[in-house]
């Protein structure tokens, strides 16, 4: 037992210091997508694939010999590699410097939350995304205010950083009240191997909405094993933080509430005293977000977007000659799941054949299950909730935004669907191939989907620093968005520009380049006209490497 211990500590040790040396000696400074179609998964070093590899062993071999070794020293190995395994996969590219993996749609996202301190009302900014989901930049601004760092460190690493690891953990929670170890790890092992190109991997408010829907999972999961009708007000209050302005996530939370009471409702004792009370709670916590909340009194005006969008969506799903606004034609469909340029569509084929993959096999163990008769009460809860939410978020998705909810719903439906396939790999004895899945084929997978997202949003070290550069004189960058125009406004360090206006300024440089073919294709031709356009008729003001900053005056035009 304790030869078998020690090697495995071994290897979770020999796991720490590949990635430290990973962290310390790889360095991309940008993405090269005509050399490496794949993007980062292609451009990573040998080194990395090796960390992974090793972080991977260092977590499957307690499983495997879970029996052979000491209890106390499973928990710390698996406990410490989990965490190694998903900062291997996620947080590790914060550090390989000087990658800035999503900053741009976050930073622009994030601005908002200063606007909204700086102006103390979501009213008064109806074209952004504050009158859509108020709550979630409530949230930030509160979150932010308490945590005591900078904004960037806050908003860049600290907040992506947090809600990645609050939904691996309290997944594993509701993991773990329906199986035993081992097999709860290989639980979230393989939900951590499938859900990574959907990661909670930047602050936003949609994303934001979504990922406070994960301790209601755990609630739920709480409330049908463990009994206590009382933690349904519980519910209900995380239900009203999720954000009642996206229609999406409200449907979801509908969605689990309405599945987990009737689950209730015939397993034990439901009295109407506890619905009463739940239903004065969820109206308590309405009234305070949206009439006394002192961060944004005026968040009442994202309610009748949802109103408008939840009744819109009934309209295109049911009558759809009622709507013209919300009709999506073929070539809409087919560009969302087949976009021109070649480098984007393998960003959306690999997370989508990860997804089919995962749901496909989900799907398939459960029906084993049930055609054996081994599917007790608990695996049709499972069933039940992770099907409503995969047929809720499709009919919305085809009536609203076929791609962000369809992304954002995989993940939540994986998991319910995680405990199906352990419990089936259960039955079939099948766990060593499934392990060789999982390594050789699950793991580029899922890096090759998240890392295809990043090329879309990143900003490369100089890029990014020519931004912040901007910021300070009110100019919205390419790199950064309006975050640190926000910032400087919010903290008076903003010095306005001397006659230079938005729509005079372009920007070009290696690293616009990039981003002109992820989302074009390989043929720069027009990218290259662009660029000597700027050259020969605009004036350059700044130049940090992989970025320039033109300026065309109207006396030049």
């Amino acid at each position: 037992m304790q030869r078998y211990s020690f090697y495995m500590s071994l290897i979770l040790l020999t796991s720490i210091e590949l990635t430290i040396l990973s962290i310390l000696t790889i360095s991309i400074s940008n993405y090269d997508l005509l050399k490496y179609p794949f993007g980062l998964t292609q451009q990573l070093p040998p080194l990395y694939w090796i960390t992974e590899f090793f972080t991977a062993i260092s977590f499957l071999l307690p499983i495997i010999f879970f029996k052979k070794i000491d209890k106390k020293i499973y928990n710390y190995l698996t406990a410490s590699s989990l965490l190694l395994f998903l900062f291997d996969t996620f947080f590790i590219f914060y550090f390989i410097n000087p990658v800035f993996v999503l900053t741009r749609d976050e930073l622009g996202h994030s601005a908002e939350v200063f606007l909204l301190l700086h102006t103390h009302t979501t009213l008064l900014n109806l074209n952004t995304y504050q009158a859509y989901y108020p709550l979630g930049f409530i949230y930030g601004a509160i979150s932010y205010l308490m945590s005591g760092i900078s904004p960037t460190a806050y908003f860049i690493f600290f907040g992506p950083s947090f809600f990645s690891i609050l939904q691996i953990l309290t997944v594993y929670g509701v993991i773990r009240l329906f199986l035993n170890s081992p097999r709860s790890e290989l639980g979230i092992f393989i939900y951590m191997l499938s859900s990574m190109p959907f990661y909670v991997a930047e602050w936003s408010p949609q994303l934001m909405s979504y990922n406070l829907l994960f301790p209601i999972f755990l609630i739920i999961a709480l409330i049908v094993k463990k009994g206590g009708v009382r933690l349904i007000p519980l519910m209900i209050l995380l239900t009203g933080l999720t954000g009642l302005t996206d229609v999406g996530t409200f449907g979801s939370a509908i969605t689990l509430a309405l599945g987990g009471m009737l689950f209730i409702r015939k397993t034990e004792a439901f009295k109407l005293k506890h619905l009463i009370y739940s239903f004065f709670t969820g109206v308590s916590i309405f009234l305070y977000w949206f009439y006394f909340n002192p961060i944004a009194s005026g968040a009442l005006g994202g309610v009748h977007v949802l109103f408008a969008d939840f009744f819109n969506t009934l309209e295109a799903l049911f009558i759809p000659q009622a709507t013209k606004s919300l009709s999506l034609p073929a070539s809409h469909l087919i560009y969302t799941f087949i976009p021109e340029s070649q480098f984007h569509f393998i960003s959306v084929a690999s997370k989508l054949i990860d997804g089919g993959i995962f749901l496909l096999l989900s799907i398939f163990a459960f029906l084993i299950i049930a055609l054996k008769g081994k599917a007790d009460k608990y695996t049709w809860l499972l069933f039940g909730l992770g099907t409503s939410l995969l047929i809720m978020q499709s009919a919305i998705g085809l009536a609203d935004n076929v791609s962000n909810v369809l992304t954002r719903m995989i993940p939540q439906v994986m998991v319910f669907y995680s405990v199906i396939i352990v419990l089936y790999l259960k039955e079939r004895r099948m766990l060593p191939q499934i392990f060789a899945i999982a390594l050789l084929v699950m793991i580029p997978l899922s890096i090759l989907g998240y890392a295809m997202i990043a090329t879309s949003e990143h900003s490369t070290e100089a890029a990014f620093c020519a931004g912040k550069f901007l910021g300070k004189y009110e100019i919205s960058s390419v790199s950064t968005y309006g975050f640190y125009v926000s910032i400087n406004k919010y903290m008076g360090t903003a010095i306005p520009p001397d006659h230079i206006f938005p729509k005079d300024i372009e920007y070009a440089g290696p690293y616009i380049e990039t981003l002109s073919v992820y989302f074009n294709g390989p043929n720069t031709s027009g990218y290259d006209k662009y660029y000597n356009e700027i050259i020969q008729n605009h004036t350059i003001f700044l130049n940090s490497g992989d970025m320039i900053v033109a300026i065309n005056y109207p006396s030049q035009s």
